[in-house]
């Protein structure tokens, strides 16, 4: 049987776990989603980043300018998804690729490019696609957020590292599913392609 897995659900789930109010809806104004919606990134990406997951890679062509920082005057905000940016580049007069200089925050890539850019960039899966052992230990995460609200360190050590469990539970699954081949590694015309200048 396969079960999906929502935001919505994890939430729920630690907060009916820890004797709080069900989320009705996302944005509902609740402390509960105020509370969780704002660390929920802060439990997600870290452990996708760390835990040696797969990751989908995409690409998109960013045009919302602002001003930007970082001594680049142009900044293009990343989609919300996206965990990190991995390549940026424009397209030449010839149709080829050619990487520019860059740098990034957690919301927006800065370059010295008005007319926009190409990014790839690293994306999580959906929740929907997420394990059960890996919603778990979102679950407890949360779970150790409710408890720390509640001013209960120790209850809240204790669950982060039963969050722990779960997640390398996940993680070796997640190793497991992966084939034996070697990993990619760039050749030089890669490098002289997609390297960063």
């Amino acid at each position: 049987m396969t079960t999906q897995f929502a935001m919505l659900e994890i939430m729920n789930a630690a907060l009916i776990s820890e004797g709080f109010e069900d989320i009705v809806s996302e944005n509902d104004g609740s402390d509960e989603w105020r509370l969780l919606s704002r660390n929920w990134p802060l439990v997600v990406e870290p452990e996708l980043e760390d835990g040696a997951y797969y990751f989908t890679k995409k690409q998109t062509f960013l045009a919302t300018r602002s001003d930007g920082a970082y001594g680049y005057d142009d900044a293009y905000l990343v989609p919300d998804a996206a965990l990190h940016v991995r390549r940026v580049w424009v397209e030449g007069q010839d149709g080829n690729r050619e990487m520019v200089q860059w740098s990034q925050d957690g919301e927006r890539v800065y370059v010295n490019e008005p007319a926009g850019v190409y990014v790839e960039y690293a994306e999580a899966a959906d929740p929907s696609f997420w394990t059960a052992n890996f919603s778990r230990g979102v679950q407890m995460k949360l779970q150790a957020v409710l408890l720390r609200f509640k001013e209960e360190r120790s209850a809240a050590s204790e669950m982060d590292q039963q969050a722990e469990i779960y997640f390398q539970r996940a993680r070796t699954n997640s190793s497991k599913a992966r084939s034996a081949t070697e990993p990619y590694k760039m050749g030089r015309f890669a490098k002289a392609r997609f390297g960063r200048v």
